[in-house]
């Protein structure tokens, strides 16, 4: 990025190349399937682009990035809860609806399964948990590091992600008392 900012345009298409995968793994866990992911990516990078003369390095550029990335997946999911009368699964941590036909049926569940069950379960957390969980668990972010990107302190993160697990734990019991 300081090579970028010192006005060497191929160093941009260098960070292009190399977080590309990370800020659109970032942006599908955040959103699911089916959002723009694309877009946003391109957007993210469209952001890093202007923001070139404002740069500054107060850690890594990954953290630079998945700000900008999360901001961007925060911002959609709140446009999209505006205008969308559907809800997903409960937020506040309650069972995931039998009725709802993403939710896997009882049972015995193979890894792929459990792969699902865990993304279809990210999808109902709050957004700033399920990014603080991303962030940490794709992306092995330190608490700090998940602070600079939500702009909260690193305690208020150790705080989401401890309210993410529970709210995780909840939602998941079900399907383990099934494999029991």
């Amino acid at each position: 990025m300081l090579a970028f900012q010192a006005g060497d345009d191929s160093a941009f298409e260098a960070l292009v190349e190399e977080y590309q995968g990370a800020a659109f793994s970032m942006l599908r866990r955040l959103l699911g399937p089916g959002a723009a992911l694309e877009d946003l990516a391109q957007e993210a990078f469209i952001r890093v682009w202007r923001s070139r003369e404002r740069y500054r390095v107060e850690g890594k550029f990954s953290t630079f990035l998945f700000r900008i990335t999360t901001n961007l997946a925060l911002n959609r999911l709140r446009d999209e809860a505006r205008h969308q009368s559907a809800s997903l699964p409960e937020a506040d941590g309650g069972p995931l609806d039998p009725e709802d036909p993403r939710t896997p049926a009882p049972g015995p569940l193979d890894q792929a399964a459990w792969g699902q069950l865990i993304a279809h379960a990210l999808q109902g957390l709050p957004e700033n948990q399920r990014a603080a969980v991303v962030l940490q668990h794709h992306h092995g972010l330190d608490l700090a590091e998940i602070g600079q990107v939500l702009e909260i302190s690193p305690q208020a993160a150790k705080s989401l992600l401890h309210r993410a697990r529970k709210s995780l734990r909840v939602l998941l019991e079900p399907h383990w008392n099934s494999e029991k």
